[in-house]
């Protein structure tokens, strides 16, 4: 209902500032939104029930190629709007979290480092998955905008769920640490953009439009601490099925 509301809001100022039409907007929890993740959450399945049907190698060529896909889906569009005249440094740098992910993960994917993705397994399921259950998108299908947002965040979720299931990459205590510590210094990093900028990136200087998880954690500049308590919470959430696996594990081998 929020998001909704909120969504609605902006719609309708648009529409009274420009010729934009509140049916050109998008409505979250719609067919628009269900379809995209219906249609990446049944392409991460077949990826891993037939995983075997292809060489680990050629898994991690794949996973190469479609990180890639997305960091240049990502660096199109800043460098589009930059020779188009239309760049507004406030909004169009990738230094949101999950445009800065798609810029990273090809390094992740090239270099196999399991700590590099211990890092990213949380990031990406904490923060990318946060913006598919509540999107701050604007633009309604078939807008360009619309593809790059779900291609992004739903194939950063399927990079994840393919190197957790398919490469057997592992994840340790020690990767939850790496990422409270790496997502604060994003955050850091994230507040001298905004400063020279006059952005919001990583939604450090006010919250997004659209109802997130930050409506619960008070007002600037509270949400940017209390959300340290439920960065852990949420992190540490992600780490326990991990965490109950690997106990299995550990009792079957020991039994035998």
């Amino acid at each position: 209902m929020f998001v909704k509301t909120n969504i609605y809001l902006y719609c309708l100022n648009r529409n009274m500032e420009s010729s934009v039409k509140l049916s050109d907007c998008f409505e979250p929890f719609g067919l628009t939104h269900l379809i995209p993740v219906l249609i990446f959450s049944l392409f991460s399945y077949w990826i891993i029930r037939y995983k075997n049907k292809w060489s680990k190698q050629m898994h991690h060529t794949a996973a190469l190629i479609f990180s890639c896909i997305l960091c240049t889906v990502v660096l199109f569009k800043s460098i589009y709007l930059y020779f188009s005249d239309k760049f507004d440094p406030t909004i169009h740098f990738p230094f949101h979290l999950c445009n800065f992910l798609c810029l990273i993960f090809p390094l992740q994917a090239y270099y196999k480092k399991r700590w590099f993705f211990g890092i990213l397994y949380f990031w990406v399921l904490v923060g990318t998955f946060q913006a598919i259950l509540t999107p701050d998108l604007k633009e309604q299908f078939p807008h360009p905008e619309y593809f790059k947002y779900w291609l992004e965040h739903c194939g950063l979720v399927v990079l994840v769920l393919h190197g957790l299931f398919v490469l057997e990459y592992k994840v340790f205590p020690v990767d939850l640490k790496n990422a409270m510590i790496g997502a604060n210094i994003y955050l850091a990093f994230s507040l001298l953009a905004n400063y020279f900028t006059g952005g919001n990136y990583f939604y450090s200087c006010r919250k997004p439009e659209a109802a997130s998880l930050l409506d619960w954690l008070g007002p600037w500049p509270w949400y940017l601490l209390t959300g340290q308590f439920a960065m852990l919470v949420l992190f540490s959430i992600y780490y326990l099925p991990i965490h109950l696996k690997a106990k299995k594990l550990n009792r079957i081998s020991g039994a035998r």
